[in-house]
């Protein structure tokens, strides 16, 4: 009788976090998994796999992890018939097509570590503790670019009494919630498809019109989906008050990008910090990096040395557990387990459900 093939797994490569895959490759080829890796990504650069990667590596795969650098669409998914299910090496998973995962039973995991929340949730409050207190003025009055203001003419103003508006109540926009309770402000939050039962009564929710036009400071914790693409544009930043802050930590495409270059370089709104772009990494000679009145970080402020070190370690247990028939143990759609288990199911007679 021979011996039973051992699972296979396909991770992608990505140039931000090969570190880190090659530790996840490492440690599944400790536990007798045979691991295929991808091609090397372009930088800027957000495309399928090619069809030869596809067939060769993906296809025979029972479990794949791809980064956000990478495409996940249908097409590629209806080419593996083989897969258990997706893990997304970080938090998130836009870039694979969930509603094709959804109709193929395909169970999906992803990042999101608790010390992922708590970097992202701390590194929010400080660019927009960093915004109110106009530290980046303060910077340039010592190092003599700018003359140090008159008493009254001192820029900084407190969070505390200010409005904060948080668009997105998920894991981090909860978490950036309720850190800011301890600085006395005013929560609005905008999020459709949370319970308002779960949201504490201290925190009022408003449509995002009233939202925009209320806050002193708007943060932005969406998951960027086809119906919520620039939710942030023209009109909505219209609405904001010429002394408002825009914090976006969620996507660029959250943000329709040269309309917000315009209220920044109009002074239509006070300022903003942005640590994802439309396009990523922000080009070189993008009008953003001209501005004086932005934060830019590029797409890494939350990337504490213990979030860091959590992204293989998740990704482990996820694609683990996937391969013994268990729910991730972080997971984007468990509404799907009765069709993940019949997927599994099938697999095991030989065909993909």
């Amino acid at each position: 009788m021979s011996a039973a093939m051992p699972p296979r797994v396909f991770i992608v490569r990505d140039h931000t976090m090969d570190p880190l895959l090659d530790d996840l490759a490492a440690q599944l080829q400790a536990t007798g998994v045979e691991v295929t890796r991808g091609p090397v990504n372009q930088p800027g650069v957000v495309r399928p796999l090619p069809d030869e990667v596809v067939s060769h590596g993906l296809a025979p795969a029972d479990v794949a992890v791809f980064s956000s650098r990478w495409r996940c669409p249908r097409e590629t998914l209806l080419a593996a018939p083989r897969l258990k299910g997706i893990v997304g090496a970080t938090i998130g998973v836009e870039t694979i097509d969930l509603q094709a995962a959804d109709e193929l039973g395909l169970i999906v995991g992803h990042g999101g570590a608790p010390e992922h929340i708590a970097s992202m949730a701390e590194a929010t409050v400080m660019l927009m503790l960093n915004l109110r207190y106009a530290l980046a003025h303060s910077q340039a009055v010592m190092r003599g670019d700018e003359p140090r203001p008159a008493i009254l003419d001192v820029r900084a103003a407190m969070l505390q009494g200010s409005t904060v508006g948080l668009v997105g109540l998920g894991r981090i926009g909860k978490a950036v919630m309720e850190r800011l309770g301890a600085f006395g402000v005013r929560l609005l939050a905008y999020s459709p498809r949370v319970d308002p039962a779960a949201v504490p009564d201290h925190v009022e929710l408003v449509s995002l019109e009233r939202l925009m036009a209320e806050s002193d400071t708007v943060g932005l914790f969406v998951a960027v989906r086809p119906d919520n693409r620039h939710l942030v544009n023209a009109r909505t930043l219209a609405l904001m008050k010429p002394s408002a802050f825009l914090v976006n930590v969620a996507r660029g495409e959250a943000v329709d990008e040269p309309a917000l270059v315009e209220a920044l370089r109009t002074r239509r709104i006070a300022g903003a910090a942005l640590d994802t772009f439309e396009v990523e990494p922000l080009p070189a000679d993008s009008p953003l990096r001209t501005l004086d009145n932005v934060i830019l970080t590029p797409h890494m402020v939350g990337h504490t040395r213990e979030s860091v070190r959590s992204i293989p370690r998740i990704a482990f247990e996820n694609v683990t557990r996937i391969l013994a028939g268990e729910l991730p143990v972080s997971c984007k759609n468990p509404y799907l387990e009765p069709a993940w288990r019949r997927r599994l199911h099938a697999l095991g007679a030989g065909r993909a459900a």
